[in-house]
């Protein structure tokens, strides 16, 4: 497998609870994005994190099997194996210059962790990544950069090993957990299951929906109803 064509394609597509779980074709793209990404401003500082779990790119092939087919999406969970997907980018806008600032991806390793069932997990050293995953890193890199300058060139791709004995990726998008990410001093708090994944419920008052994560409808107060 030729690794420049799975980036080309992965680049194209870039542009328990008791609810239903949706089709993958039914997902809203806009609310799983929301979900997969972590965002705080502080002190005129950004700071973003993305977690790609191996549905991102199941749904994207189900949305368009022509451009990102399943073969290349299977030979993709081939190369990326156990390993779980998080990209950073944090830094700010230089006054003066109006460009953004971006943290070199030394600080932000060393300031990067997820913390998972009462584990820390931190980045897999690059001298330990395979070459095929190297390649794929620093060209989707690239691309990023230069579809969105230097908040692109700013944006570090990580891999963590969140396993258990058996060394299976245990971060799952349907489970019932949650998961910290630590980022130096600013700290993200993931609730899973991710609700985009489901079914909204609804206020058997007005017919107002709502994520799946939510129980009670915020104004009323009553029960939502699962469809």
């Amino acid at each position: 497998m030729k690794p420049i064509l799975l980036i080309l394609s992965l680049g194209l597509s870039i542009f328990s609870m008791a609810q239903s779980k949706l089709e993958l074709v039914n997902i809203d793209q806009t609310k799983l994005v929301k979900d997969i990404m972590s965002t705080k401003t502080d002190q005129h500082e950004t700071s973003i994190v993305y977690w790609f779990p191996d549905i991102y790119w199941d749904y994207f092939s189900a949305k368009d099997p022509k451009t990102l087919t399943p073969e290349i999406v299977n030979q993709f969970k081939e190369i990326l194996g156990n390993k779980s997907i998080f990209v950073v980018v944090s830094g700010k806008i230089n006054p003066y210059t109006q460009k953004f600032e971006a943290k070199s991806e030394e600080e932000l390793r060393k300031g990067f962790t997820v913390k998972f069932k009462d584990k820390t997990y931190k980045p897999i050293p690059e001298s330990k990544l395979s070459g095929d995953l190297k390649v794929i890193s620093s060209s989707l890199g690239i691309m990023f950069s230069r579809m969105l300058g230097d908040f692109g060139s700013g944006m570090i791709f990580f891999y963590l090993e969140i396993t258990d004995a058996n060394g299976q990726n245990i971060l799952d998008p349907y489970s019932d957990q949650e998961f910290t990410i630590n980022l130096n001093s600013t700290k993200f708090t993931s609730h899973l299951p991710l609700p985009s994944l489901f079914t909204d419920s609804k206020c058997p008052n007005d017919g107002e929906l709502f994520p799946a994560n939510y129980e009670f409808c915020p104004y009323h107060g009553s029960k939502l109803i699962i469809q």
